[in-house]
């Protein structure tokens, strides 16, 4: 019996030192840094609403999933570097934060608008969220913009992948800023489309790619 206690002891020891060993969890948000608002943006007469994103399963995980190669399926969770919301909120947010500074409109997301006020009502279905061991980020998203009581507004859905590569090598919060990068080119291309009345979309730069746009 005292055999046993020992050794149960000894293993016991041994599980809190491991514990104790543990490297510390590090949080990431999607959200980039706070930024004052641009001085030549007036305020707009309409309002818009984005509708919670979507993400693909293999993604919408609390920690981050890294991808080994660019034509490898396997994917790494970094147990020790997790996202600080769900992904999807991640990505929602960070949509926002630039569409409401590129557009000068309030977010309705959670509020009932007026009666009568126009709004756009924004959906982002992404398809891939990929953060590459090397670069690049990768985000494919299908997205749709649809007035509602907008004078002469057209609704719009269009297809756009972006790539942004990472500064260093095998640095996860290199990988996170270029996936900060990749969400506000996202939303400035949707805030193109928002800006022609739904007639087109602009890629905000040459790391977007437009895959098509339909009326």
């Amino acid at each position: 019996m005292r055999r046993i206690s020992f050794l149960s002891l000894l293993a016991l020891s041994a599980a809190l030192a491991g514990c104790g060993s543990s490297p510390p969890v590090r949080f990431y948000t999607l959200q980039p840094a706070p930024q004052a608002a641009p001085a030549n943006v007036p305020r707009v007469d309409y309002q818009i609403e984005l509708a919670p994103v979507t993400v693909p399963q293999q993604a919408d995980q609390p920690q981050i999933m890294l991808r080994e190669g660019q034509n490898n399926g396997a994917l790494t969770p970094l147990y020790s570097d997790r996202w600080s919301a769900s992904l999807g909120n991640e990505i929602g947010s960070a949509l926002t934060d630039t569409l409401t500074r590129t557009l000068g409109a309030l977010n309705v997301q959670t509020l009932s608008p007026a009666k009568d006020i126009p709004v756009w009502r924004i959906q982002v279905d992404v398809q891939r969220f990929d953060m590459v061991e090397g670069g690049p980020a990768r985000l494919d998203a299908t997205w749709r913009v649809r007035p509602i009581n907008v004078k002469n507004g057209r609704a719009l859905i269009c297809g756009s992948v972006v790539q942004v590569p990472a500064d260093q090598i095998n640095v996860v919060g290199s990988l996170v800023h270029a996936q900060q990068q990749a969400v506000v080119l996202l939303a400035d291309t949707i805030a193109s489309a928002i800006q022609s009345g739904g007639a087109r979309a602009t890629p905000a730069s040459g790391q977007v790619q437009l895959l098509g746009c339909a009326q």
